[in-house]
């Protein structure tokens, strides 16, 4: 795969020690990614990596659409200060190179279905034995394993 020609890497690509170089040209990140590494193995490998390392921060714009952007897809209480500024870069650089107007500027809405089955229903699963309900009534043991009782505990109670 050639590499692409931009790439913003967030902490978990030097945590992992990714080959950036391989995978892009120009190699961009924002200060808090760095600042955010403690361990030492990996800020070494940040003192000599054998890329050039763009630091560049985004800009407030960028900064508000993305914000505004995970607040309607339900993500933004995931997401740290980090990871959102990390998106708007990504985001301004696409504008910057590329262009936005094939990017989505509303999330999508999810269609829902609903089915007649429900959900707990356990579906045919290959080399498993799953009895109807007919059959539990023929099948005590299989209805008190599933109940979780003890078996000679049951036949005494029925006996009283």
């Amino acid at each position: 795969m050639a590499p692409v020609e931009h790439v913003v890497a967030d902490a978990g690509a030097f945590l992992r020690d990714a080959p950036l170089q391989d995978i892009g040209k120009n190699i961009y990140t924002i200060r808090d990614v760095v600042s955010e590494i403690r361990d030492k193995a990996t800020r070494r490998r940040l003192a000599v990596l054998p890329y050039e390392l763009r630091f560049k921060e985004p800009f407030p714009e960028y900064v508000r659409l993305v914000t505004e952007f995970s607040k309607k897809t339900g993500d933004y209480p995931s997401l740290s200060a980090t990871d959102i500024q990390v998106l708007a870069l990504t985001y301004q650089l696409e504008a910057e190179f590329v262009g936005v107007s094939h990017l989505k500027r509303e999330p999508e809405k999810v269609k829902v279905s609903s089915s007649i089955q429900h959900p707990e229903t356990p579906l045919l699963i290959s080399g498993f034995h799953l009895p109807s309900k007919d059959n539990l009534r023929h099948e005590p043991r299989v209805l008190l394993a599933l109940r979780k009782q003890d078996p000679e505990e049951t036949v005494r109670d029925r006996q009283r």
